[in-house]
């Protein structure tokens, strides 16, 4: 299975941190994505099969306990022409906010934290809060601006999880696109180039094609690399 490559559209296989350094320097302006991290370590947590066949993955790809996130935030920044114009959105779990705080502080750049509400969170057939939020953070670099408008820049959005999404690209942690497109406007203009080194089935390049956006991606998995490109080359 080879890489899909046109004017508006690299989409690369592989393991993301090796097929990083084939992007030349300053050709990426933002960072979107949904990184692996722990779903759930719980047998009654009402996660579905499809759910823990998709940990089994994480687990057989070294990633039980997330990702390295130094090392990849490293990896991102490197990718940008200048420091300061580093801009990126990352999903995270709650374990995991402040790893990107601390890298966000070291590195001098501005972040903020927020969260997506999820309407119609799975049930939960033991003694735990609801899992209906997940949580993201931007960070970005002096040279890098929110643009956006008053309705696109809550630092809460609200939603349904999108279960006909979920089913149809067989993947259990498929964010919704409007949220994708969300970020992209406040931090992107026409024809910028979008990265998701964790491509998945591909919501970020759907959303990144819809608002007229370049789009950047890297998947490991065959099923879901075959997946994503079928779904933005026809988006």
């Amino acid at each position: 299975m080879s890489d899909i490559k046109t004017e508006n559209m690299w989409l690369m296989k592989g393991d993301c941190l090796e097929r990083m350094k084939e992007i030349p320097i300053g050709s990426v302006e933002m960072v979107l994505t949904d990184p692996p991290y722990e779903l759930s370590k719980s047998k009654g947590g009402g996660m579905m099969s499809g759910g823990r066949k998709f940990m089994q993955q994480v687990r057989d790809a070294g990633m039980i306990d997330g990702i390295n996130t130094g090392s990849f935030l490293d990896a991102c920044l490197a990718m940008f022409s200048h420091k300061q114009k580093f801009c990126g959105v990352f999903t995270c779990s709650n374990k995991q906010v402040i790893e990107y705080i601390s890298w966000a502080e070291s590195n001098g750049f501005k972040y903020g934290i927020g969260v997506w509400q999820k309407t119609n969170p799975a049930p939960l057939c033991n003694c735990k809060y609801l899992n209906d939020v997940e949580y993201w953070i931007y960070i970005k670099g002096k040279k890098s601006k929110i643009l956006g408008n008053y309705s696109t820049k809550s630092m809460v959005f609200t939603s349904s999880i999108n279960k006909k999404d979920k089913a149809e690209f067989n993947h259990p942690t498929c964010k919704p696109v409007d949220l994708m497109e969300k970020f992209i406007i406040n931090h992107s203009v026409d024809e910028s180039v979008i990265f998701d080194p964790f491509m998945g089935s591909g919501t970020t390049g759907v959303a990144a094609k819809n608002l007229n956006r370049k789009f950047i991606g890297i998947e490991m998995d065959d099923k879901y690399f075959e997946i994503a490109k079928n779904r933005i080359m026809s988006a």
